[in-house]
């Protein structure tokens, strides 16, 4: 009778396969390793180190960090992030280091300034640089394997450098029709006050468009994987927003939305009245102070509809059936409860309302491509309406959010989405693709 081989006795090549040293079984492989209980003890000290870069201008990129992070061991995972992000990663539990912002959004009345915007970043190449030096070094520091990388350029350049795995998560990956557009205007069928500012942003965009082009370019051949938190085709939000061409056609990989609960983990912060149940959603940009207004006046013209709107803004007066909300960690339970979210059309946002089966009305911030592209394929989808800035006023307002409470195939079309989302289970996807690259750095 055949005793059975010892761990000397065992070779197990990569794929698992076991091959028995005396040619009782026997496989072509081009490289086996030696599972001795030496080399076992070396890999027991050897553990993942996830290095996770957001970009902090916007709540929806460390809403999806934290959503992955929820799915790993926190003792692997490092945040490197800054401002009102980083306090938010730290009141969750995880170790943080501060590194600085790349670019910044300005805008002003509900609007996207474009030229603003350029000018205010001219120093960007040498930020970039100084953010790639620290970035480096804190991957040296604390032992990197992997990094997922949320819309920040710097952490991808740095973990090329260093030979690391860099997952890039995202919903934009192509950027010619944002300067495209600019350009198309250049001041043509536009009030005459309002040339010279398009005439400007035609010109810095112009300018702007080459080296942002080349950075995308060059950024993209460092990255091992692009994550798409969104629905597969034809589902996918930000369809428009992706990129035709195959060199990044072929990174991308769509893992479905990318929230830190399933719909069934979110308990419903409870309606506060027996009527219709509103809520707005619109952070603290100044330039939205307008759609702040037009919310407060609309809910004086509703009195049958309680609104809960989530602002740092401060009304000149409060209607009874209106309360503002400066901040909560967990929109998401007022989201559950509510009829009807009122809000721009941020990409993560979006996901969250989807996953809870939620419909919205959508105002994006003017002339910002990204919510405004995002805006119009929820309306395609069947699960959103939209208003403009131009058009906003506190009785269309009122009478769009009428039109939804008595509409009742926008909640339809978003459950199916719902459902859909709940099968993905994109959090515990990406987590297990991290794990996977992490992995593979001291596989052996």
């Amino acid at each position: 009778m055949q005793c059975a081989p010892t761990a000397d006795q065992i070779v197990r090549p990569r794929n698992g396969t076991e091959i028995h040293t005396d040619g009782s079984k026997s496989q072509k492989m081009a490289k086996v390793v030696h599972w001795t209980p030496a080399f076992a003890k070396r890999r027991a000290h050897k553990t993942s180190r996830i290095f996770i870069c957001i970009n902090g201008e916007g709540y929806g990129h460390s809403s999806r960090a934290l959503a992955v992070a929820r799915h790993l061991d926190p003792e692997t995972v490092i945040f490197g992030t800054y401002g009102y992000v980083k306090k938010r990663i730290d009141r969750a539990g995880y170790r943080t280091v501060e590194v600085g912002p790349e670019v910044k959004f300005f805008g002003e009345d509900g609007s996207f300034e474009l030229s603003k915007t350029i000018l205010k970043n001219a120093s960007a190449p040498l930020t970039m640089g100084k953010q790639f030096r620290e970035e480096l070094k804190i991957m040296k520091d604390h032992k990197i394997t992997c990094v997922l990388s949320d819309c920040s350029a710097a952490s991808v350049f740095a973990a090329a450098k260093l030979g690391i795995p860099c997952l890039y998560m995202t919903n934009q990956t192509e950027f010619d029709h944002f300067f495209h557009r600019r350009k198309s205007k250049k001041g043509q069928d536009l009030p005459l006050a309002e040339q010279t500012k398009a005439i400007q942003d035609a010109i810095l965009g112009g300018a702007a468009e080459p080296p942002v082009d080349f950075a995308v370019r060059a950024m993209f051949k460092e990255i091992s994987e692009i994550i798409i938190a969104d629905f597969p085709p034809p589902h996918t939000v930000c369809l428009p927003m992706l990129s035709r061409k195959p060199q990044v056609m072929k990174l991308q990989r769509m893992v479905g939305p990318v929230t830190s609960w399933t719909a069934d983990e979110v308990l419903s912060h409870g309606r506060p009245a027996s009527g219709p149940y509103v809520v707005g959603t619109l952070g603290g940009h100044e330039y939205r102070l307008p759609l702040f207004n037009a919310l407060v006046e609309a809910a004086t013209l509703m009195p049958d509809v309680h609104f809960d709107v989530f602002s740092s803004f401060v009304p000149e007066h409060t209607p009874p059936n209106l309360r503002v909300i400066e901040f909560t960690e967990n929109p998401e339970r007022y989201y559950k409860a509510a009829d009807l979210v009122v809000s721009q059309a941020g990409h993560s946002t979006a996901m969250e309302l989807l996953t809870l089966g939620k419909p919205s009305l959508l105002v994006p911030d003017y002339k910002q491509i990204e919510q405004e592209s995002n805006a119009q394929r929820l309306v395609e989808l069947g699960v959103s309406s939209q208003m403009t800035y131009p058009d906003l006023t506190a009785k269309a307002l009122a009478d769009r959010i009428r039109h939804h409470l008595q509409t009742p195939s926008y909640e339809v079309s978003a459950y199916q989405l719902a459902r859909l989302s709940n099968e993905m289970n994109g959090a515990r996807r990406v987590a297990a693709l991290v794990n996977e690259y992490g992995n593979r750095i001291h596989a052996y």
